[in-house]
């Protein structure tokens, strides 16, 4: 399997249990990998929120990007306080619900044996919109006069 073909077939390889090497990972052995991913899936989120490293873009640039604050906007549900949530990042506020509820239709379909919906149009055209409102999003936030698209502190 090549790199851009894995890329591509991603979301579906996620879903089917498959490793890297193209080989379904449901028979012998899957099972463990599959619990292995989301483990390391599970860890890697919480030594986020426990340690939450500063953004890079930030550092670096000074800019906020369209992530800044998604870490405190988690924290923020986690503690019940939604409009706090909203103030850290509204973009990720909305887009993190869609890319779930995405996922869970993905695995819906592959359970029910129909085909992948990333390889329809609409969805690539709704990817596309969501990923464009995110540039335009990080764009509007670090221009003068539209602070209040910056994390709230």
């Amino acid at each position: 399997m090549t790199f851009w073909k894995f890329v591509r077939d991603l979301p579906w390889l996620f879903f089917q249990g498959a490793d890297i090497l193209g080989k379904t990972a449901l028979g012998k052995g899957g099972w463990a990998w599959a619990g292995a991913v989301l483990g390391a899936l599970a860890l890697a989120g919480v030594l986020l929120l426990v340690f939450q490293p500063p953004c890079l873009v930030l550092t670096a640039t000074g800019w906020y990007c369209a992530g800044c604050g998604g870490q405190r906007m988690v924290l923020s549900l986690l503690r019940g306080d939604v409009a706090g949530a909203f103030g850290q990042n509204p973009y990720l506020f909305f887009a993190l619900p869609l890319l779930g509820a995405y996922l869970l239709a993905e695995g819906a379909r592959y359970v029910w044996g129909k085909p992948p919906l990333y390889r329809r149009r609409w969805v690539m055209a709704a990817l596309a919109v969501v990923l464009a409102a995110g540039l335009v999003f990080m764009v509007l936030r670090n221009l003068p006069g539209w602070e209040f698209l910056g994390p709230g502190r």
